[in-house]
């Protein structure tokens, strides 16, 4: 019997930049300069280099493969800080879902108006930072996101978990008592010193390492347009490119590859890949992409682009489904509910 294809993702990184210091983030950095990797490992310099909102339009309008894909995110860092984003999210367009994820700490009603004139939607997924945003000023740009229908009630606000604070759960119970689903996810990233984001069985950690065969139908897309194999690509200076979209050069991506050094230097989370251990065969859950285009995935990423007030709740009981399906370790629970 064939196999499904896979229901593939397109995550564009406009830029790495971020204007937040978060406490916890592992890609803190300033406009313009490079990235430094601050954990212990030896991961290089990395170019933050950055495409015109022109190439970026013109070069996503042309994409011939936009049918393979079930969604094109816009991401970063923080994507708004592309001095040309407003005008890249919303003229953009071919593609079956647009989703932006963002701190919301731009001018959201520039990107109303702007896809009201373009005649087109995208979904934001807003990412609440306690450490920097104010709280009403961002359900105040929930407020008027949802007016416009450029929210959806299927995906709540994100904000990350720590071991060590209390605050990320007495929002949480504030954006629901405001009317706004919210959600805890674990935290995976830098925090006080080190890094936390791969499991506690040697994957990962700074001495450990090993070869595994990993998947992944989320295709990374780097400032400069380069299209690689998962995000810990989108931070090192030698990857393998698989094409450009601004310069619309393709080469076939495969399913999986074999990584030989799988270990520290990965952020396998944020890749949303799926790994096992070609000795073992088991599965690690590292991510939430790896999905096949079978009707139930189907009904999922059309879920996604709808507005309807019951599937907040419908979202967070499958959560706590999904994770009673896991292992009950702390890191495979990725969303806290």
């Amino acid at each position: 019997m064939p196999e499904l294809p896979l229901s593939k993702v397109m995550d564009v990184s406009l830029t790495r930049s971020c204007n937040y210091d978060c406490s916890y983030c592992n890609q803190r950095q300033e406009l313009d300069k490079p990235m430094f990797d601050m954990s212990e490992s030896k991961r290089k310099v990395v170019s933050n280099k950055r495409r015109s909102g022109k190439e970026w339009i013109e070069g996503l309008n042309a994409f011939p493969f936009k049918n393979d894909y079930d969604k094109l995110i816009f991401s970063g860092g923080e994507p708004s800080l592309h001095s040309e984003f407003v005008d890249i999210v919303s003229q953009v367009k071919g593609f079956r879902c647009k989703i932006v994820v963002t701190n919301l700490s731009f001018d959201v009603d520039r990107l109303i108006r702007a896809c009201r004139q373009q005649n087109t939607r995208v979904i934001v997924q807003p990412s609440f930072h306690f450490e920097f945003a104010t709280f009403e000023e961002f359900v105040e740009k929930l407020g008027k996101l949802r007016a416009a229908g450029l929210l959806s009630n299927f995906i709540p606000v994100s904000i990350v978990s720590l071991p060590d604070r209390t605050e990320p759960q007495s929002f949480r119970q504030q954006f629901r008592e405001r009317g706004f689903d919210a959600s805890l996810y674990r935290y995976e990233g830098y925090y006080k010193g080190k890094f936390s984001y791969a499991p506690k069985d040697g994957f990962g950690g700074w001495e450990q390492t090993r070869e595994v065969l990993y998947s992944s139908c989320c295709q990374p897309v780097k400032p400069n347009g380069d299209i690689v194999f998962c995000t810990t690509d989108t931070y090192a200076q030698e990857y393998t490119a698989y094409g450009n979209i601004c310069d619309q050069t393709f080469t076939e991506i495969p399913r999986e590859i074999v990584c030989k050094d799988y270990g520290h230097r990965h952020i396998s989370a944020a890749s949303w890949v799926r790994v096992r251990d070609p000795r073992t065969g088991r599965k690690i859950w590292q991510g939430k992409n790896y999905r096949f285009r079978n009707p139930q995935n189907r009904l999922r990423a059309f879920l996604e682009t709808q507005n309807y007030a019951w599937l907040s709740t419908a979202k967070r009981l499958a959560n706590r489904f999904q994770n009673r399906l896991k292992p009950d370790s702390d890191e495979n629970q990725t969303n806290l509910g």
